[in-house]
């Protein structure tokens, strides 16, 4: 019981029931003979009280004691609290992590309907798991870094991009305005991640790291139209835009960067129609001439908006 009583004091970061009880014993009693001799000097030092001011100073003595037990009864119901409160604590970190765990496998299972399961399964837990929740996007994220080779038919549509385009789906939901729980200000790694479809429209970018670098699309439609970028950083370096569509109309640029160092623009329709360049930073500057062949569709302007750099080819 004692070693009970030891192991819950250093997890709680309150001492030892055994401390408690000879420290109130103590207190109590150094309490009593500080009141005791309190009283006495303001009697002045009287040599042999009689004995009603004995009785009197005593009975003083004790309701100073009293008084001091209920402070003591109410530290000792803290404790139980305090008590209480982590065990619950670390029940519950018990069941997050069961719960992880559970999601993990499911996003690994073969079956793709068990995939799916564990996609909106691990969304849910990051709602509500505040300190990993940036786990639990990591391992969203990392499912789209898997190898995978789309088929380029703009009409197919098997079970693997249905879970892809499921993951990126649940991510967009938590980006735009009014989502019930946000993820703004986290990082999303899709680093290498090939994006055969995917709808990131009118998500909000305030903080945080979008990480598209040598991500490829390689057919179909991915819309970051009316995206809204105010903050952080959305990095698309290295990224081959070849055959796909891809779309930043009516996309709005206040504040943060958006970088394209390295990214080839060699095939299919990139277009930024209907765009807003506010203020930040939108650096296509760094494509060399060779990755330029299929460039980017802009309003026609007689000089680019400030905060737009173009590549000089």
């Amino acid at each position: 019981m004692a070693w009970t009583d030891s192991r819950r004091g250093e997890t709680t970061g309150l001492w030892s029931i055994r401390r408690h009880i000879v420290a109130v014993v103590l207190t109590g009693l150094g309490v009593f003979v500080g009141a005791a001799a309190l009283l006495w000097l303001a009697m002045g030092l009287p040599a042999a009280p009689n004995p009603d001011t004995r009785l009197n100073i005593i009975k003083v003595a004790l309701s100073v004691v009293a008084g001091v037990g209920g402070v003591v009864a109410l530290v000792v119901a803290y404790r139980k609290q305090r008590i209480g409160e982590v065990a619950e604590a670390r029940e519950r970190v018990k069941v997050l992590n069961e719960r992880f765990a559970t999601a993990c496998g499911q996003i690994g299972h073969e079956k793709p309907a068990v995939r799916l399961a564990g996609v909106y399964a691990m969304a849910s837990l990051a709602d509500e798991w505040l300190e990993q929740r940036q786990v639990c996007i990591d391992v969203l994220c990392a499912y789209l870094r898997i190898p995978y080779e789309p088929s380029l038919d703009p009409w197919y549509h098997d079970e693997e991009s249905e879970v892809r385009l499921s993951i990126t789906t649940v991510i967009s939901d938590h980006l735009r305005a009014g989502a019930p729980v946000s993820w703004q200000g986290h990082d999303f790694n899709f680093l290498r991640a090939v994006l055969r479809s995917a709808d990131f429209a009118d998500i909000r970018v305030t903080g945080g790291r979008l990480l598209f670098s040598l991500a490829r699309f390689p057919g179909g439609w991915t819309s970051f139209d009316g995206m809204h970028v105010s903050g952080g950083e959305v990095w698309f370096g290295g990224a081959a835009f070849t055959g796909a569509k891809v779309t930043f109309d009516k996309a709005e640029f206040s504040g943060g960067r958006v970088q394209f160092d390295g990214a080839a623009f060699t095939g299919g329709e990139v277009t930024f129609r209907g765009a807003r360049f506010s203020g930040g930073e939108v650096d296509l500057s760094k494509a060399s001439a060779d990755d330029y062949s299929a460039p980017p569709v802009f309003d026609q302007w007689q000089t680019p908006p400030p905060g737009l750099l173009l590549p000089d080819v």
